[in-house]
């Protein structure tokens, strides 16, 4: 029983440093485009939920927007249009924020697949 212990517990130690591997490296895989975007949006949505990280989001939508419109190594209409909900709820609809910069976060995901 003792040794079915040890087992199941490196076996869990193993799975969760793998695993923390991965998510520190889960955008590997990224064109040089898109790590561009990447490296701007990725600070702003990995910060603490809350009101400095929806103005900082605001905050960065110009050049989130410049970047997306550089990317050619696929189509980034959907990131671009997102990016367009979001800053006319930056500049109205304040409510609105945090949903839209989830949504430019998912068509991101989507983007680079």
């Amino acid at each position: 029983m003792k040794k079915l212990i040890k087992l199941f517990g490196v076996t869990l130690a193993v799975t969760c440093l793998g695993s923390a591997i991965a998510e520190e490296h889960h955008h590997h895989h990224l064109t040089k485009d898109g790590d561009a975007f990447h490296a701007v949006l990725a600070p702003v949505w990995h910060a603490s939920p809350g009101p400095e990280r929806l103005l900082n989001a605001c905050a960065k939508l110009d050049e989130l927007g410049r970047l997306a419109s550089d990317i050619r190594s696929t189509n980034g209409s959907k990131l671009l249009a997102s990016i367009a909900t979001m800053k006319t709820a930056c500049q109205s609809k304040p409510g609105d924020v945090d949903g839209a910069f989830h949504d430019v976060h998912e068509a991101f995901h989507h983007l680079i697949g």
